[in-house]
This record gives structure tokens, C-alpha cells and sequence, in this order.
């Protein structure tokens, strides 16, 4: 695809597909890191490890304020937010511990992280690609067109609202492949090129140099 999609149908599960996306390749490029840490870099690797984590919470957080009320007006997602409370606890135990682990060096096993990580997997790729799929055009036509652009409007407002954007924004940013950088997240040309790489990354500049794309 080489444009946005303009059709709401389309747009809300391309979004959340690619935003999906990132979370996979995130995990992906942590996985290989924790069978030789860099210890000599520890803050700044486990700061992206948390960032990874914490973009995810922050992400079923929105969920589960706005998207799943909406949704659930005439459809069942209800195996969704089932699915959020096994997610939650992995991610809540790999959050403790890389705080515990950050808070004092000496206590960080790799292994152990990597086994908390590799135990949630199958549970959260499962939820990842299951909500993408419950969220195909034709499911999602016994809305109108109106009715999902102002749920995706409502969506946003709470994520600006909520998000840490010194966290999320450049996450995303540098984890979306090049070839949709132009037209994704579908932000002003002024946040993607100059507020996020110029003003918000540069805050915590060490975790992305773990990520696998460039900031711009």
C-alpha cells in the first residue's frame, strides 16, 4: 500500500495492524540481545526493553477506555479483553523486573527475562493477530462510515491525551519500516520529521539505538 487508507472500513484495522507490527518486531529484535546482554549499557537497553512493555500497556489501556466500548456496541469483543488480563500480567511481571533489574544492576539475568518474554509470547501474538482479524472491513460493516471515523477520532484523543510521547511516539516511529514512513502513523509531516527525531527522542536517545530502524 502506498497510500493512507482513506475508507474508515480499511483504516482501522490497517492501523491497528500496523501498530501490531511493531510490537512483533520490537520483541523480535529484543529476543537475540538477552542470549548476550550489553551489560555495559544495561540502563539504556533495559529502558528499550520497558519501552516495548510499557508502549503495549499503554496501547490495551486505549483499548479498553474507548475502542472496546465503541466496538462492543454491536459487536462481542469480549474475548479481546479476555485476552487483555493474561497479556497484562506478562507484561506487568517483565515491567517489575526490568525496573527491579535497572534499580540495581547486580540482580539482572538475562535468561530469566528472556523465559518471562518467550512465556508470554504465545499468548500476545495470539491476542496480536486475533484482534487485527476481528477487525476486517466486512465485521466492521454493521457500522456506518460516520460512526467509525468519530470512534477512531475519540481513539486518538485519548492516546494524545495518555501517551507518554517521549516513549510512544519515537517507539513507533522507529520501528515502522521505511517504506511506510511517509504515510505512517498518519501524523503531520511536522511530527513525524521534526518533533519526534528532534525534540522528543532525544530524551531517551540510548534505547533507540537498540531499535531497528532509523528515527526518521
Amino acid at each position: 500500500m502506498t497510500t493512507y487508507p482513506a475508507d474508515p472500513y480499511v483504516a482501522l484495522q490497517y492501523n491497528m495492524a500496523n501498530t501490531h507490527d511493531l510490537y512483533k518486531l520490537a520483541y523480535k529484535t529484543i529476543l537475540p540481545h538477552l542470549d548476550k546482554p550489553p551489560l555495559d549499557d544495561l540502563d539504556n537497553f533495559l529502558g528499550y526493553c520497558r519501552a516495548w512493555a510499557s508502549s503495549i500497556v499503554g496501547h490495551h489501556d486505549s483499548e479498553e477506555a474507548v475502542l472496546f466500548p465503541f466496538l462492543n456496541k454491536k459487536l462481542d469483543f469480549s474475548h479481546a479483553i479476555e485476552q487483555h488480563v493474561v497479556v497484562a500480567n506478562g507484561l506487568n511481571e517483565i515491567i517489575n523486573y526490568i525496573d527491579q533489574s535497572s534499580a540495581e544492576h547486580s540482580t539482572f539475568d538475562s535468561a530469566k527475562l528472556k523465559n518471562m518474554m518467550e512465556a508470554l509470547a504465545g499468548p500476545l501474538f495470539e491476542h496480536l493477530d486475533e484482534e487485527v482479524e476481528d477487525l476486517a472491513p466486512e465485521k466492521l460493516s454493521v457500522f456506518t462510515a460516520d460512526e467509525l471515523t468519530q470512534g477512531g477520532k475519540e481513539l486518538m484523543v485519548y492516546i494524545r491525551a495518555h501517551s507518554d510521547k517521549y516513549i510512544t511516539l519515537p517507539f513507533m516511529r522507529c520501528h515502522t519500516p521505511p517504506e511506510l514512513k511517509e504515510i505512517w502513523p498518519p501524523f503531520p509531516w511536522i511530527v513525524k520529521r521534526l518533533v519526534v527525531p528532534w525534540f522528543l527522542a532525544p530524551k531517551h536517545a540510548g534505547y533507540w539505538k537498540y531499535a531497528p530502524y532509523a528515527m526518521q
